[in-house]
């Protein structure tokens, strides 16, 4: 008999081997952000992405939203896309977009962008196209483009 207050033994090696890792995205619906309706199935139920096609469509309209315009928001929801064009120069709002696009994502609730890089700007007479790279916590990486009306 040993003195020891707690018996101590080993873990069995197939406890280890059962976890199973945990999912990174969770699935979402999908969404037309064109027509502004969910994609459907003919029985008009829900068709459902991946986790990943949800990170990259909540992206596409975190960008496409103006922040405090929508009651239904939280504060951290949107870009500050007016106060960008009122900037005094293309330059200067070019630099209010990528500032507002990467703190408005990486202030995603469910913790998914790890960062925001390589904007690029397309201007047209009355709107911005915006396209710029967002990496994932789990190193995954996608290309939004998006464009934004005056």
């Amino acid at each position: 008999m040993t003195n020891k207050l707690f018996p101590v033994f080993d873990v069995p090696s197939v406890l280890a081997e059962d976890r199973k890792p945990r999912k990174r995205y969770r699935p979402a619906p999908l969404f037309d952000i064109e027509s502004g309706e969910f994609d459907l199935t003919g029985a008009r139920q829900p068709i459902y992405g991946s986790g990943y096609d949800a990170w990259v469509l909540w992206c596409t309209k975190t960008i496409l939203t103006q922040r405090w315009a929508y009651r239904g928001y939280g504060r951290n929801a949107g870009i500050e896309a007016e106060g960008a064009f009122k900037a005094p120069d293309r330059k200067a709002q070019e630099s209010v977009f990528s500032r507002t696009i990467s703190e408005a994502l990486l202030a995603d609730p469910a913790g998914r962008t790890r960062a925001v890089r390589n904007f690029h700007f397309g201007w047209l007479a009355d709107s911005l196209h915006i396209t710029c790279e967002v990496i994932g916590r789990d190193g995954n990486s996608a290309t939004i483009k998006t464009g934004l009306r005056r």
